[in-house]
C-alpha cells in the first residue's frame, strides 16, 4: 500500500530519508564549519609597535588557511548538492556515507588550525591532506551508489576522484618535504576539469549530450 510521498509498505523504503531533510542537514553542517573557521583568526589585546607587526604577519597565514578551507568547504556542498539531485530519498548506504562525510566536512576547523600552526612539519599537511582526501572520497563513493543502484541510476560517468587522489598523496608526500605537499594540492584543480571532462564524453553508440 502506498503510504504517500513516494514511500510503500517495504521495510527499506521506511528507513528512507527525504533528500530535503539531508539537504537541511549539510546546509546547517557546512554553516557551523566555516563560522568555526572564522573564529579561528583571532588578534591579541593591547598590542602595538613590534609585537602588533608581528601579531598582524601570523593572522596573514591564519587568513591564508581560512580561505583554503572555506573554498574547499564551498567546493563540497556544491558538489553534494550536484550529487543528490536525483536522489529524492536516501536508502541506508547513502544516508551513512553522507553521515560520514558531514562528519569529516564538520573536522576541517581542526585540521586548518593544525595546518596554520604546523605547515613547516609533516603534521600540518598531512592531517589537512587526509581530511581533505577522504571527504572527497566518500562523496566520490555517495556518486558511484548513486549512478549505480536504482532508483538513482542516471546513466551518467561518474568522474574519478581527482581531487581525493592529489590530497592522499600529498599525505605520503609530507614526510619528505611539507611545502611540496602544499604545493601538490594545486595539482587538483586541473586534474579535476580534466576527470569531468572526461566523464562528459559520451560511451561508444550513445548520443552526445548538449
Amino acid at each position: 500500500m502506498d503510504k504517500g510521498e513516494g514511500h510503500t509498505d517495504d521495510p527499506a523504503a521506511a528507513q528512507q530519508v527525504p533528500r530535503h531533510r539531508m539537504l537541511a542537514l549539510t546546509d546547517g553542517v557546512v554553516a557551523i564549519a566555516m563560522t568555526l573557521l572564522v573564529l579561528d583568526i583571532q588578534l591579541p589585546d593591547d598590542l602595538s609597535g613590534t609585537a602588533l607587526r608581528r601579531a598582524l604577519d601570523d593572522v596573514q597565514s591564519q587568513v591564508g588557511a581560512f580561505l583554503l578551507s572555506a573554498v574547499v568547504i564551498a567546493m563540497f556542498w556544491r558538489a553534494h548538492h550536484a550529487t543528490l539531485r536525483t536522489a529524492e530519498w536516501l536508502d541506508a548506504r547513502l544516508f551513512w556515507l553522507n553521515v560520514v562525510f558531514l562528519v569529516l566536512v564538520s573536522l576541517m576547523p581542526f585540521p586548518t588550525r593544525v595546518l596554520e600552526d604546523y605547515a613547516h612539519l609533516p603534521v600540518g599537511p598531512g592531517l589537512y591532506g587526509a581530511v581533505i582526501g577522504l571527504g572527497a572520497l566518500v562523496l566520490y563513493a555517495m556518486q558511484v551508489h548513486i549512478a549505480r543502484t536504482p532508483p538513482y541510476r542516471t546513466g551518467l560517468r561518474t568522474p574519478l576522484p581527482a581531487q581525493a587522489f592529489v590530497f592522499l598523496l600529498s599525505v605520503a608526500i609530507a614526510p619528505f618535504s611539507p611545502q611540496a605537499a602544499i604545493y601538490s594540492w594545486v595539482a587538483s584543480v586541473p586534474l579535476s576539469v580534466l576527470a569531468h571532462r572526461h566523464a562528459a564524453r559520451p560511451r561508444d553508440g550513445a548520443p552526445r549530450r548538449t
